[in-house]
């Protein structure tokens, strides 16, 4: 377990040195998918009895870890050098700005990413449990279902992206049922990690706990609804469309 916080932590001192040269904290979002992913894999490696929960729960945690970071790689890459606004307008707005961006941002959010793999530190380091094969599969297909939702949302996401015009709002397809599918399938991936982990510990729900906190009431929903706070179009939608959780009846009804 030290040895994964040690290389985690040289990480992210290397991510914080380089927003220092660049004046970009916005490189941290890009790795928020890899600490899971490289806990699951380092403690599946050198740890693990290679279990059927172990296995599925690394395979899981290693594919949306990959899918994270390139798919935040991606929107990224082109401008790598420009600030996400939301860290520019911290930049602009505190005092100690590299105390409080090693603390604020790259300190925390690395201790943040490491509670939500709760649910891998805790099946991947277990012994002498017991183990339901079919349960285990369940609860895996599960956050399968969860991993493949967030895809399809990104990439109705991006399709619409490449032919919007000013003003446009997505409506179609997976968010004629909710408005924030991707956050609804994030949530639901880390709900079935949490419930194969569960065989061991129940403590493997505070990686859901979190995962779900963050999205709904934190850096997710209300930032977004934030951002289209005022557009009428998005209000219209807003008032006839679920927030989080689908309304799937509206495949049979005309609303």
């Amino acid at each position: 377990m030290y040895s994964i916080l040690w290389i985690l932590w040289l990480l992210y001192l290397g991510l914080f040195l380089y927003s220092l040269k660049y004046k970009n904290n916005s490189i941290v979002d890009v790795f928020w998918g890899v600490v899971p992913a490289f806990i699951a894999l380092w403690s599946y490696i050198f740890e693990s009895y290679f279990t059927l929960s172990q296995t599925l729960v690394t395979l899981l945690v290693l594919a949306w870890g990959v899918r994270l970071f390139l798919n935040i790689f991606a929107k990224k890459i082109w401008n790598f050098h420009k600030e996400d606004h939301r860290y520019a307008a911290w930049r602009e707005q505190w005092t100690w700005v590299k105390t409080r961006s090693f603390f604020q941002v790259f300190l925390f959010q690395l201790i943040l990413a490491c509670l939500v793999a709760t649910p891998i530190w805790v099946v991947n380091f277990a012994w002498l449990y017991d183990e339901n094969i079919f349960v285990t599969f369940l609860w895996a297909s599960i956050a399968l279902f969860g991993l493949m939702y967030e895809d399809r949302a990104d990439g109705e996401l991006a399709g619409f992206i490449k032919n919007k015009k000013d003003g446009d709002i997505l409506t179609s397809g997976l968010r004629s049922f909710h408005r924030y599918p991707q956050y609804f399938g994030e949530a639901t991936f880390w709900f079935g990690i949490s419930l194969i982990a569960a065989q061991v510990s129940l403590w493997s729900f505070l990686g859901f706990a979190i995962i779900f906190i963050l999205v709904r009431y934190v850096s997710g929903v209300p930032m977004l609804e934030k951002h289209y706070e005022g557009q009428k179009n998005f209000e219209r939608y807003a008032k006839k469309t679920p927030i989080f959780f689908p309304d799937y009846s509206r495949i049979f009804t005309k609303k």
